[in-house]
């Protein structure tokens, strides 16, 4: 030890002027050897542990060249805000509607906002992809109807669980139901904006991209409700049942999981289906273009909507836009509004609430699901992809269910969503929006979805299994024509 300490003393020394004290330069000298070896012990720590347990987690997409797996990469959302307003190829309006708060916050920065509370949940998929899953906690000084249900909200095609809360905190869904008294989760989806982890693909990869909506309903569900059922300590004893609201793919999902994996049946105790995309014969828009191409897409197709990530840009091409889609490029020009069509009245919209749309709009997805889709809409089954020899057996979904749809759909058509209703072993109701000029995202943030849609869930929640028990072999289709 003391040769130890003498060969220190002679390294710290050689080469230097020594002014005024020895002592008081060997101190600082040795206070910065025991800083450092302090970092170099933690630096190694990290890297054993990186060893064990590797991940590469970001927030949005890692960067191009390998990110070491001890690094956690979270790149903000309002890191993207400030990547899309320095594209080139954007428009002067996107850059205005920065400027807006709400524009680059997150799901929970939003609930912040809303003066509400949101944890997060990670959870780990059967296949290594890690999801983002929120969960709204109960607002102070509210006496809710219901005693702690539990309830998933899964969000649309491209969207997040952001989509649910843009309406703000009085019409919002998630908050219309924790006030009721539920314990709300909301779902992220693999790709999305907060569901860009995998234990060992990098999201810049063509092989973490190989998933469409058939690997939400395989994987993602049962690894949400499985957590869920976990966390709540939900056994067999103790068999309470949890409730489910889908919109656009998040219905896709929940059909393909309990056709395949049939006990999940019985985990639910209701599904409620917004705009619900399973048979698509009618569909219409850029996504009837794409159906040709769906099996064998070619290279061009690709180089246009890309081979990975869904339009990556999140920005059509204008001249793209401007042959497929009528109205302002500010919302043609948005990938979701691009293929599902039913372009707002810009001017009837404050710039606060376009700024939330757009931003959080679209979040991220796969092509191969929107090829996925398109592979529907051109054999008009319900099947895997890439496999129209067999399709989902939807006779095997025993789950009581509510339908939604409405005549201004472009995706998820009423006779469409009426096919699915008969497939299906327990429909409750198919409840139709006529005349309303409501199109496939009104279901989540149209202006009066509170109105049109929520007021209805929140009933059938209530009485739905009633309705169910009295009618179970009665087709029941309301129309709404307010």
């Amino acid at each position: 030890m003391k040769i130890f300490m003498f060969t220190l003393v002679v390294v710290l020394c050689h080469n230097q002027s020594v002014n005024g004290s020895f002592f008081d330069f060997l101190n600082d000298k040795l206070s910065d050897f025991a800083t450092s070896f302090v970092t170099t012990v933690r630096s190694i720590k990290e890297v054993v542990r990186s060893i064990f347990q590797p991940r590469y987690l970001s927030y949005r997409s890692l960067p191009n060249h390998l990110v070491p797996p001890d690094v956690e990469v979270k790149r903000t959302f309002a890191q993207y805000v400030e990547e899309m307003s320095q594209n080139e190829t954007e428009m002067a309006e996107y850059i205005k509607l920065k400027s807006e708060p709400t524009a680059t916050m997150t799901a929970p920065q939003l609930a912040s906002l809303h003066g509400r509370r949101m944890e997060s949940h990670e959870i780990r998929t059967n296949d290594g992809y890690l999801l983002n899953v929120h969960r709204i906690l109960p607002a102070p000084n509210i006496k809710p109807k219901f005693s702690n249900r539990t309830v998933i909200l899964h969000h649309g095609l491209l969207g997040s669980s952001a989509d649910w809360i843009l309406l703000g905190p009085e019409k919002s869904l998630p908050y219309l139901l924790s006030n009721a008294g539920y314990d709300v989760w909301l779902a992220n989806a693999r790709g999305n904006d907060y569901s860009r982890g995998h234990l060992y693909k990098k999201p810049d990869s063509v092989d973490y991209w190989r998933f469409s909506w058939q690997e939400v309903g395989k994987y993602d569900l049962t690894s949400l409700i499985d957590y869920i059922r976990s966390t709540k300590n939900y056994t067999a004893e103790n068999m309470e049942t949890i409730d489910y609201i889908g919109h656009s793919m998040g219905a896709t999902a929940l059909l393909v999981l309990l056709s395949t994996t049939p006990q999940y049946n019985h985990y639910l105790r209701i599904g409620i289906l917004l705009s619900p995309l399973a048979y698509m014969t009618n569909v219409e828009g850029p996504l009837k273009a794409i159906m040709p191409m769906s099996v064998s897409p070619p290279d061009h197709l690709l180089k246009l909507i890309g081979n990975k990530e869904f339009v990556p840009s999140r920005l059509i091409p204008k001249r793209i836009a401007l042959k497929y889609c009528k109205g302002p490029l500010l919302f043609c020009c948005n990938p979701l509004y691009f293929i599902s069509g039913g372009i707002p009245d810009y001017s009837s919209l404050n710039d606060s609430f376009v700024a939330r749309v757009l931003y959080h709009v679209p979040a991220g997805g796969s092509t191969n699901t929107i090829l996925h889709y398109a592979q529907l809409a051109k054999t008009g089954k319900f099947h895997p992809y890439n496999d129209m020899s067999n399709e989902f057996t939807l006779r095997d979904v025993t789950l009581p269910m509510v339908l939604f749809s409405s005549d201004d759909d472009w995706l998820a058509t009423i006779p469409d969503v009426l096919r699915l209703y008969f497939s299906i072993s327990n429909p409750i109701d198919h409840y139709i929006i006529r005349d309303r000029n409501f199109t496939h995202t009104e279901f989540v943030w149209g202006l009066k979805a509170n109105e049109v849609v929520f007021e209805r869930v929140l009933e059938f929640l209530e009485n739905g299994l009633n309705m169910f028990q009295i009618n179970s072999n009665e087709l029941d289709i309301s129309n709404n024509t307010r």
